[in-house]
């Protein structure tokens, strides 16, 4: 296993080519043109608040047990879980990076709670992204 430091505009990038259930690792060998990794190890990131990401230790895929939405419209962000739980969050200006981080943080969480997975809450974050409300360091 190896560990590497990567910038939040890569890892923002490498969540944004993911497809549902995919982990970092496979995003990556695929970006790549490598093969599918077969020996059972994982090379997936986790990432946390402070920004970096160390390799995890076992190969633990995390598959989505509900579908979820998550979208903005009418100045807020929604997110929505076939069960029905739901929730959102009134968007600051596309300028305000720290009520940005605040909003992802709760949406981030909110997701987490309600048992969404890895590239669920990668989801969350893209669609951020694709409306603007972008993080940089």
């Amino acid at each position: 296993m190896r560990s590497i430091r990567v910038s939040e505009e890569v890892w923002q990038a490498i969540a944004g080519r993911g497809k549902f259930g995919e982990n970092e690792d496979d995003v990556l060998r695929r970006v790549l043109d490598l093969p599918q990794n077969s020996a059972g190890e994982s090379n997936a990131f986790t990432g946390n608040a402070g920004g970096s990401h160390r390799a995890s230790t076992s190969r633990s895929k995390s598959m989505a047990k509900q579908r979820m939405t998550s979208y903005i419209g009418n100045d807020q962000m929604y997110i929505e879980f076939q069960d029905g739980a739901s929730s959102s969050w009134i968007l600051p200006e596309r300028k305000d990076k720290t009520g940005i981080r605040a909003v992802l943080t709760k949406a981030l969480q909110f997701a987490r709670d309600n048992g969404a997975s890895g590239g669920q809450r990668n989801a969350v974050r893209k669609t951020l992204t694709e409306e603007g409300y972008h993080l940089t360091k």
